[in-house]
């Protein structure tokens, strides 16, 4: 049964000035004036055709309320795993409210259900758009169900922010300009493991595949077999999943293990990534002269999640652009204190997964700072300079590691985040060391399928 969670927050009644919220060096404004007592003022250099668009909304001024929607699973097999994603959203939304970030504006979101299922996903979102009236969407899950949506939101010009979803399709500025992702691609992530595996490799190496058999998977397969010839590795088995099956990968995880690969490369999703460390983990307890190097996307980069493979997801090397919120180290630090806070402080349980939930807090942090540059535009908010700002974002999130940050430059860098740190989890601590520096050579590029 399908589910939805209205949430209609309180109206700030603060004074409109700048706020320094975030200790990391981060400044997130208030909307308002500036510190000299002009009024705030921000230029995109990307502008939308609105030409073609119908609702008057587009470009004319929205109310105090802004009402936000999202799409994700809250009920079905994948729900567990992105149940911490929706508590991070909220949890911005309330802190965004809370100080008055948005100056005289209140945010209002709206979760609906579509059980990673994108039949479900189209009457979720005419939901959204008839019942609720949201102005924009943010952070909806999953790749087939961005895709399914994005033809609809388009013609009706409702920003599709921060999909998501690692498909390079959603970087098609020029014939889906109200679509963003917030992710990095498959291709960029691709790459970063090639690079890695050719420095451990020099000389050459075996590789198998193992990913989702829908267009995500194809992309990260893609950008594999693209890369593999110049980095001397020879892709020797390539097994693929249903999205929708959580159970162990019995099958697939044999035939790899027959081929007996220096390397394995898997893109799973949401609980299908413990089942495959396990599986993987029963492979190797069989054959002890066998021990690939594992990468596992950043789809998987959660802390707990991996934590639930227990010893077989020891040495897995994979991608983050934010914090190990979860690490004992960082327990003061003031964004981290923030994420926490804000959480438990809704009944999230203390030993929950903080580490997906810091997903969803930072695309609604980096939503609020969209909005809070639209509001401040000459035409004031409206759906029309809500993309447009979205286009033209240089942002440093509060849970940002050192050196991330959310660039876009409209079709010369479609994608948010292109910077990210390879690390390895240690399933004794359950956190990460870092392997080698953070990689930032895809900003300001625009990476597109092969």
């Amino acid at each position: 049964m399908r589910r939805s969670r209205r949430w209609r927050l309180s109206r700030s009644l603060l004074a409109l000035v700048l706020l320094a919220v975030v200790a990391c060096g981060n400044e997130n404004k208030r909307l308002g004036a500036d510190s000299d007592g002009s009024t705030a003022s921000y230029v995109s250099r990307f502008g939308v055709d609105t030409s073609k668009c119908q609702d008057e909304l587009v470009d004319g001024h929205l109310g105090t309320i802004v009402p936000i929607g999202t799409t994700m699973p809250l009920s079905g097999g994948p729900a567990k795993a992105f149940a911490p994603l929706a508590a991070g959203l909220e949890a911005y939304v309330a802190y965004a409210n809370e100080r008055g970030l948005l100056g005289d504006h209140t945010l209002q979101l709206t979760v609906e259900d579509d059980q990673l299922n994108p039949q479900l996903t189209r009457p979720a979102v005419l939901k959204l758009i008839e019942f609720n009236r949201v102005a924009l969407l943010t952070g909806m899950v999953g790749t087939e169900s961005n895709l399914a949506m994005r033809e609809l939101l388009n013609k009706e010009c409702y920003p599709q922010l921060f999909a998501n979803s690692a498909s390079p399709a959603l970087g098609d500025v020029e014939r889906s300009p109200w679509t963003s992702g917030g992710v990095a691609p498959a291709n960029t992530e691709t790459a970063m493991y090639v690079h890695d595996m050719q420095a451990r490799f020099p000389h050459g190496a075996t590789v198998a595949l193992f990913g989702v058999n829908r267009e995500l998977g194809s992309s990260y397969a893609s950008a594999l077999e693209r890369l593999a010839a110049g980095a001397k590795l020879q892709v020797v088995d390539e097994q693929t999943i249903d999205s929708g099956e959580s159970g162990p990968p019995t099958a697939q995880v044999t035939s790899i293990a027959a081929k007996r690969p220096d390397v394995i490369l898997a893109a799973p999703l949401g609980d299908q990534c413990p089942t495959f460390l396990t599986a993987i983990g029963r492979a190797r307890a069989a054959d002890a002269s066998w021990q690939p190097r594992i990468y596992l996307t950043s789809s998987c980069a959660s802390a707990a999640l991996l934590g639930r493979a227990g010893g077989d997801a020891d040495g897995v090397i994979t991608a983050t652009a934010l914090k190990d919120v979860n690490d004992p180290a960082l327990a003061n630090d003031a964004a981290v204190k923030d994420l926490r806070g804000a959480l438990v402080g809704t009944g999230f349980p203390p030993d929950g997964d903080f580490a997906t939930a810091a997903v969803g807090w930072t695309q609604m942090e980096a939503t609020v700072e969209v909005l809070i540059n639209a509001a401040a535009s000459s035409g004031g908010l409206t759906r029309a300079s809500i993309i447009n700002a979205a286009r033209d974002l240089t942002f440093t999130p509060s849970l940002a590691r050192a050196g991330v940050s959310f660039v876009t430059i409209g079709a010369a860098d479609p994608f948010v985040l292109e910077s990210l740190q390879l690390v390895r989890f240690d399933a004794t601590r359950g956190g990460y060391s870092e392997v080698g520096p953070l990689v930032t050579e895809f900003e300001g590029k625009s990476e597109r399928s092969p």
